[in-house]
């Protein structure tokens, strides 16, 4: 859902940069005001580790899990918010993951509707118990923000096809991987209301059964990675624009280029990539925590 710079046009970029830096700038400010534990950086670190899991798809592509909604769920909508920026920031300018120029919708797709979306669902249908909630919450979330992106590529000049292919073709294929995305979600928000309840309730700091998943998971991605490969693995949005024959291009391609390090075996890269990611991940997002707790 990564939307590269050369799908969009300019001006369609720049007012999505703009609608998604008034958000942030409200998080921000809200976040003053937020009793942030160490669940902010945790939970933006596992799902910047949940994002590396590419699973194939037949048919040459491959998906993987978001996290909008249950970042919403976890930390609230703000800091959620927030969580889901750091990591699509790092992305973009580290790894070359989403364009530059496209950063705006990426962040108002992914953690502005995934995030309030999927948190103001699981709120209004927690009273049909938590588990069937967060479920509707993560498929919500994820096919919501793919409208957005199909809206957002529609209405672009640079895109061949407009709003009549691109929303039916982004809702549809992400209204069907969203049951998966909602699956996951309801899987993680069920084990935490049965183990940690303290979490859901007053976010409380993650224990270390958090930090082992979120190093299990780097460990995997290199075999995700492996898998993701056997059907020629590449975003949905890439396979499009091959099809359509749009040029591929990006202002930046990042430090780290699709998660690779240059002379290194790619999948071993994967891993080192993984690794890196997730602790500059930890690091920015605990840099906010104490912005948060010193302002």
């Amino acid at each position: 859902m990564h939307i590269p710079d050369s799908y969009l046009d300019i001006s369609v970029a720049i007012v999505f940069i703009l609608l998604s830096l008034s958000v942030l700038t409200l998080s921000l400010h809200r976040l003053k005001k937020e009793k942030l534990s160490s669940l902010f950086g945790i939970v933006a670190a596992a799902i910047f580790a949940a994002q590396m899991l590419n699973w194939p798809i037949p048919g040459g592509t491959s998906a993987h899990f978001v996290g909008g909604a249950l970042a919403g769920i976890l930390l609230g909508p703000y800091a959620g918010c927030l969580a889901m920026t750091v990591v699509l920031t790092i992305q973009a300018l580290v790894f070359g993951d989403g364009g530059l120029i496209a950063w705006g919708a990426n962040v108002w797709n992914m953690a502005i509707v995934g995030v309030f979306s999927g948190y103001y669902t699981y709120k209004a249908l927690e009273k049909f118990g938590k588990t069937f909630a967060s479920f509707i919450a993560g498929w919500l979330g994820i096919t919501l923000a793919a409208l957005f992106a199909g809206f957002e590529v529609g209405i672009s000049a640079s895109f061949k096809y407009g709003l009549q292919i691109t929303l039916p073709v982004m809702g549809i294929w992400h209204g069907i991987l969203g049951i998966v995305e909602g699956a996951i979600t309801a899987g993680v928000v069920s084990y935490i209301s049965s183990r940690r309840p303290e979490i859901l309730e007053n976010r409380a700091p993650a224990g270390k059964i958090a930090v082992l998943g979120i190093l299990v998971m780097v460990i995997l991605s290199p075999l995700f990675a492996y898998t993701a490969e056997l059907v020629n693995y590449s975003e949905p949005l890439e396979n499009a624009a091959e099809l359509l024959g749009l040029p591929d291009y990006s202002v930046y391609s990042g430090l780290l280029p699709d998660y690779t390090v240059p002379g290194l075996d790619p999948y071993f890269g994967t891993l080192i990539t993984g690794a890196i990611g997730t602790l500059v991940v930890l690091a920015l997002a605990y840099g906010m925590v104490k912005y948060a707790r010193n302002s």
